[in-house]
Parts: structure tokens; C-alpha cells; sequence
């Protein structure tokens, strides 16, 4: 299987229907898959449907994975979806690693937009979040 997907990776377009099947579906088998699938073939097509899977605060299973690949998108139009994650809080989640992630691609967005949702983290009661916005900036 992994050599049949090295010579012929799915499509952009192959890649987006399975990734429309997790989003209606979280216990979908092949997401990681999916994923791996994306990172082969990397295209800002996959921005509104990995904002739709972002947008699920409770279908949170490749929720890490969604914002890694939008870090590498660099797509303004995940501002929204990025920015709303920040706000996400789940008691297995003590690092925080969701918000701070949407932190660094909101970086690499670089939008005034994007600055100005850094700029409020900062301000946020968590301390490793508002730590990390505050690096961020820092180094803007």
C-alpha cells in the first residue's frame, strides 16, 4: 500500500471527498490516511474543508493535524476557523497544543488580521498561550 501511494498519491480533488467524509462522519477509518494523503499533495483547495473539520469544536479527533497542514496552507481564509480554535478547551488538553498551534499558523498567515487575533491571545488568562502570542509578536 505505502509504495502504491508513493507512485500514485490521490488527488487534490480524491483527497477533499474523503476529507468531506470524516467531516460528516468523525469515526471515519481512513482519516489519517487522508491526512497523509494532503501532506502528499499540498493545495489551498483543502482550506474550507479543513476549516469546516476546525469548526467542529466537538469532532476534535485530527483537530492538531487539520491546523499543521493550514500552517503550511498559509490560506487567509483560515483566519476565521484558526482564530476560533484558539478558544477551544478540553480537559485532555493541558498544553493547550490546539490553540497554540492556530497561534503559529496564524503567524504564518502574517495578515494584519491575523496579527491583530495574536495581539488579543495575548491577552488571554491562560499563561502558555498568552506566553506564546507574546513570542510571536515579539519576533513579528
Amino acid at each position: 500500500m505505502k509504495k502504491e501511494f508513493e507512485t500514485s498519491p490521490p488527488s487534490v480533488s480524491e483527497v477533499i471527498q474523503e476529507l468531506e467524509k470524516y467531516a460528516s462522519n468523525p469515526d471515519y477509518p481512513g482519516a489519517s490516511f487522508i491526512m497523509m494523503a494532503a501532506w502528499s499533495n499540498l493545495s489551498k483547495d483543502y482550506t474550507p474543508i479543513l476549516c469546516q473539520i476546525l469548526n467542529d469544536e466537538s469532532n476534535n479527533g485530527l483537530h492538531e493535524s487539520v491546523i499543521e497542514l493550514l500552517d503550511v496552507l498559509r490560506d487567509e481564509r483560515a483566519i476565521p476557523a484558526l482564530s476560533k480554535a484558539l478558544t477551544y478547551r478540553w480537559s485532555y488538553d493541558i498544553w493547550f497544543n490546539v490553540p497554540r498551534k492556530s497561534l503559529l499558523a496564524l503567524a504564518e498567515i502574517g495578515t494584519p488580521e491575523a496579527k491583530m487575533i495574536i495581539e488579543s491571545a495575548a491577552q488571554y488568562p491562560e499563561e502558555l498561550i498568552s506566553e506564546d502570542a507574546n513570542l510571536i509578536l515579539d519576533n513579528w
